[in-house]
């Protein structure tokens, strides 16, 4: 009995898990360029700064809310210095629970500017 029990435990909370997960808006990155250390990070208004370094190593970014894109900066961290970026058509949208949003483009890391090219975003 005590065994039927805790697999009825076990499952219950499994099941809660995913329910919770399933509730989430996700951000994946998908940025091409000079990314070797944590110095880069997409910040978005209202969400934060993600790590561009993470994001490459495979890392989503979950948010229990839904995420408004309406412009995303770069940061450097070793100047910390913020560059707005602005956003193409296909990134001005609103993600929703449940759904996934990947940005992609090319970094480019000069001197005195950081710049985000061929931004596109798509939402599934």
């Amino acid at each position: 009995m005590k065994k039927i029990l805790a697999s009825f435990l076990l499952s219950a909370l499994c099941m809660g898990q995913f329910a919770y997960a399933a509730n989430t808006a996700n951000i994946k990155i998908r940025i091409n360029g000079p990314i070797t250390d944590n110095r880069y990070f997409l910040c978005i208004p209202d969400v934060g700064c993600l790590s561009m370094l993470a994001a490459k190593k495979g890392k989503v970014f979950p948010f229990y809310r839904t995420v408004e894109m309406n412009t995303l900066f770069v940061t450097n961290v070793l100047n910390n210095r913020l560059y707005n970026q602005g956003l193409p058509k296909s990134c001005q949208v609103k993600v929703d629970p449940n759904k996934t949003i990947t940005i992609s483009g090319t970094l480019y890391a000069g001197q005195d500017q950081v710049k985000l090219s061929k931004i596109s975003c798509s939402v599934a």
